[in-house]
């Protein structure tokens, strides 16, 4: 597992994780469905990386820019850093490191 690899894991760790906090916290259900399906793209990119890192990585930085999109126009909205926030700068960090594993062709 390389380090884009181990990125795209902890991202989609922390984005199953905050569908299942907003759940919790404000029995969202769209919350916790968005945040799992999500999760489940990122995983499914990450298990791609292995045998096709273009394929792989590329689906991850497509959900980690629609992700980033999403929480940027929460945050522009809200002005709330929890999630909305906090999560454009994780997905915008996330879109990079992408982007960076397509141009390396790792």
């Amino acid at each position: 597992m390389n380090a884009f690899q181990i990125v795209l894991l902890l991202y989609a760790i922390i984005i199953a994780a905050g569908g299942v906090m907003g759940y919790m916290q404000a029995q969202s259900m769209v919350s916790l469905i968005n945040g799992l399906i999500a999760a489940a793209l990122l995983l499914l990119g990450l298990g791609l990386s292995f045998r096709n890192p273009t394929l792989g990585f590329g689906l991850s930085a497509v959900v980690a820019l629609a992700l980033g999109l999403f929480f940027a126009y929460r945050f522009f909205t809200t002005g709330k850093w929890m999630p909305g926030g906090i999560t454009m700068i994780l997905s915008a960090i996330a879109f990079v490191a992408m982007v960076l594993a397509l141009l390396r062709k790792n």
